[in-house]
């Protein structure tokens, strides 16, 4: 058992295959929680060490096997992620190892630049080794075992779709500091949010189930936190620069980062109220 667990929601093409030959000494187990249950070549496979079926999302999978395997609470850290996310090699071990350095209590690493970002905030910063936020998204969230015994019995059930998930979390911990987006690791997010072809919003028009009716349930239910945003300070910067340097450049690259992000190819789905989708775009106004 090693110090920490990948807990990825695998389908077809799943990208965590990549992660494990890239990472031959990595400090993760990886369980696999394969949408039609793991096939026998799956089950041949020595890079993976656990297996989950079940569950309609990772989080409602996550909680039946913390339920069914009480070794799960020797993990250090849980990284729940989706199987679209790629890597550089060896990238997953050093982002548990910043995890570890800074002590951070729930993080996710960066979206890469050029590659498909749900949020402005997540995208990467080059200022920043670790960057203090007030946001989380549910694509790739890092739980220390503090963070899971804090927050998965209140919120890991609280939709079918996962929006709005990450939202209770910042409602949760708002003013203390304790979400981070680690900017020394990023991920290629390899596709956009799909609502009208994807297979899981196929699965859940089939259910009867209505994402924006669930993400305003839970607008409703937990205390607004204000807008998304990097903290003023609390930063593990890049360079040993004055602390007002650093700070400006923080900011200057939050502003910048959308712009750049595009002009390689990225898309960025727009900032929308509750109750309005709207899709990924490519047109940014540079600042």
């Amino acid at each position: 058992m090693r110090d920490h667990l990948v807990f990825v929601r695998a389908g077809r093409h799943s990208l965590h295959r990549e992660m494990i030959d890239a990472d031959p000494a990595r400090n993760w187990d990886c369980c696999v929680n394969a949408w039609a249950g793991p096939s026998p070549a799956d089950l041949a496979d020595p890079g993976v060490e656990i297996f989950e079926g079940g569950g309609i999302n990772k989080f409602e999978a996550f909680m039946a096997y913390s339920a069914s395997h009480p070794e799960a609470r020797g993990y250090r850290r849980v990284l729940l992620l989706d199987d679209d996310l790629r890597f550089r090699p060896g990238d997953v071990s050093r982002f548990f190892d910043h995890c570890e350095r800074e002590a951070l209590f729930l993080s996710q690493p960066a979206i890469a630049w050029g590659s498909h970002a749900n949020h402005r905030i997540n995208l990467w910063n080059p200022m920043c080794v670790v960057r203090r936020v007030n946001f989380v998204e549910v694509m790739a969230p890092c739980f220390s075992r503090a963070a899971l015994d804090e927050l998965m019995t209140e919120t890991f059930g609280l939709t079918t779709c996962t929006w709005g998930i990450d939202y209770a979390w910042s409602s949760l911990l708002r003013d203390r500091g304790r979400l981070a987006v680690v900017d020394a690791v990023a991920m290629a997010h390899t596709k956009p949010m799909d609502r009208s072809g994807g297979p899981f919003y196929e699965m859940l028009r089939r259910s009867g189930i209505d994402p924006e009716q669930e993400l305003a349930a839970v607008h409703a239910r937990y205390a607004p936190w204000g807008e998304m945003a990097t903290l003023d300070d609390g930063h593990r910067h890049r360079w040993p620069l004055p602390a007002r340097l650093n700070r400006r450049a923080v900011a200057a690259w939050e502003a910048r980062k959308p712009a750049a992000h595009l002009r390689r190819g990225g898309t960025i789905v727009p900032a929308r109220p509750v109750g309005v989708f709207a899709p990924p775009t490519r047109v940014f106004a540079p600042v």
